[in-house]
């Protein structure tokens, strides 16, 4: 069924805040609107979340969108029953959550009143389309821009990390210090970033963070640089620039931007690194540019996290991946197409957040400066694994360091956009929400699913809670320690804290 369309711009603007919170008609009741965008890595929890703030939810969903529109329930400052739509957009990545938060400015929404299919439950959401232009495409200063600002963002680093040449999105100015002033900014808990690679790598193959570094930046192209007893051309399923994913592999294995004052950053390969770049082919859906992988070593950007689980299993099967990318030649997004089929399984490697080792077919978690592979949903390594294993105890207890801290912003000032629009800083129902939710993600019921009675969260072992607020752990019950002695931080809470600083090393904290 085709329900009924309503524009967001017409509701925005009747709430008398341009485009900014306001409200919207479902079914012909007001709800406040509650924009949260940015990172992917809280949707793992993000429906235990939207059921602890909300009851009565009506779900819906658009790829990399997803809304809740349902009765506020327990969150402090907001009324019990105030109607409540919460939008959490994904797409674009962690950038998302920093800089159109800072510039207020207008970004793509899901529009709940226009959508094609769907019950509307948790099982089976409506389907519904995407409205507005993003910054960096063609009109998005346009007056009549559907998009919506955001209320306040996710990122897996801290906005300051978000500098120019590497970590913009769509080739868009970086943030100045007055615009990474304009934000409220709060640390969240901590996520491990891992290095993986396909099964069609050996399990005995040593990874070093340098080895490893030099085929992300080009370096090292081939794969017998890296083991004499292998072969072929390196493949790099990375991510595009903007996202948190990859300004996190950009300061780990390049130290950019911690030392661009210094000239001592290094860039990574991008797509034009490409020895096969553009071999065919114009661009569009029906004739995608060629990304020719048997002419060497390869670079694929990709715009989310499930996009490189798909490139990496596409290149391990030897099977073609077509996918939409910002083209930096171009300056616009454009289709491309890598034809694995043409060399048949290769051996690719990428950087994701741990919080995708659910989804691994194709590939897995590699261990740092050692060999073997690492399972991090039952916490096991490989036969004769070796080195740093990415697991929870490892970061809990500051020996795999390769790990961030995300944050959460807010507009603590008001700001006016391009457009004109008044934006106002956050306050009200819309502050509570961030405040609240603020709290739940760092909380080690969801970081852990400790004493967790809702619907546990499907990736614990890729987080831990910030020492700094969950030192001291008890549960209900006022004790310190479980059923067999261990201590309750030991389980859920690092020891060690960038104190929202990716730049800095990991400082003690103790718990």
């Amino acid at each position: 069924m085709k329900l009924k369309s309503l524009a967001f711009a017409c509701a925005m603007m009747a709430a008398g805040s341009s485009f900014a919170a306001g409200t919207v008609n479902i079914g012909g009741v007001a709800h406040q609107v509650v924009y949260f965008s940015g990172a992917s890595a809280p949707d793992n929890f993000l429906n235990d979340i939207a059921e602890g703030v909300l009851t009565g939810i009506t779900y819906y969903t658009a790829p990399n969108y997803r809304a809740y529109a349902g009765a506020a329930n327990g969150v402090p400052g907001v009324t019990n029953g105030t109607r409540v739509l919460f939008i959490k957009r994904s797409a674009g990545g962690s950038v998302f959550g920093v800089n159109p938060v800072a510039r207020a400015q207008r970004v793509k929404t899901i529009d709940v009143n226009n959508c094609t299919s769907g019950a509307g439950t948790k099982a089976s959401p409506f389907s519904c389309a995407v409205v507005g232009t993003d910054p960096g495409e063609p009109n998005h200063a346009a007056a009549n821009n559907a998009g919506l600002v955001i209320d306040f963002g996710v990122s897996d680093v801290e906005p300051a990390m978000f500098a120019g040449p590497l970590n913009t999105e769509n080739d868009t100015p970086a943030l100045s210090p007055d615009e990474v002033a304009r934000m409220r900014v709060q640390p969240v808990n901590q996520l491990m970033m891992g290095l993986a690679a396909t099964n069609t790598v050996p399990a005995t193959t040593f990874f070093s963070r340098s080895t490893y570094g030099a085929m992300l930046n080009g370096q090292i192209a081939t794969w017998d640089q890296v083991d004499p007893s292998l072969s072929g051309d390196v493949v790099v399923c990375r991510r595009v620039e903007g996202s948190g994913t990859q300004t996190a592999y950009n300061w780990f294995f390049g130290n950019f931007p911690c030392a661009a004052n210094e000239g001592g950053f290094v860039e990574p390969a991008r797509m034009t690194s490409s020895f096969g770049w553009k071999t065919a082919g114009s661009g569009t859906a029906a004739d995608p540019y060629i990304i020719d992988p048997s002419a060497g070593y390869t670079v694929i950007e990709n715009s989310s996290s499930g996009n490189v689980r798909s490139c990496m299993q596409a290149a391990n099967n030897g099977t073609d991946y077509t996918f939409t990318s910002w083209d930096p030649e171009e300056q616009k997004t454009n289709t491309f197409k890598v034809p694995f089929s043409s060399t048949g399984p290769v051996k690719a490697i990428a950087t994701l957040s741990l919080d995708s080792y659910t989804s691994t077919s194709g590939w897995s978690f590699r261990n740092l400066d050692g060999v073997g592979t690492y399972n991090a949903a039952t916490q096991t390594p490989s036969a004769n694994a070796t080195g740093i294993f990415p697991s929870k105890e490892n970061l809990i207890k500051g020996r795999y360091d390769f790990v961030v801290e995300l944050s959460i912003q807010d507009r603590s000032v008001p700001v006016t956009n391009e457009q004109g629009d008044a934006i106002p800083a956050i306050a009200g129902v819309q502050k509570a929400f961030a405040d609240d939710i603020v709290k739940r993600a760092g909380s080690p019921k969801f970081t852990g699913n400790f004493e967790n009675t809702g619907v546990q969260v499907s990736t614990p072992n890729a987080f831990a809670s910030l020492p700094q607020f969950f030192a001291g752990l008890t549960d209900a019950n006022g004790s310190e320690v479980d059923g067999n002695g261990v201590r309750y931080a030991d389980r859920f809470v690092s020891k060690f804290t960038r104190e929202a600083n990716t730049c800095s090393p990991l400082k003690f904290f103790g718990n």
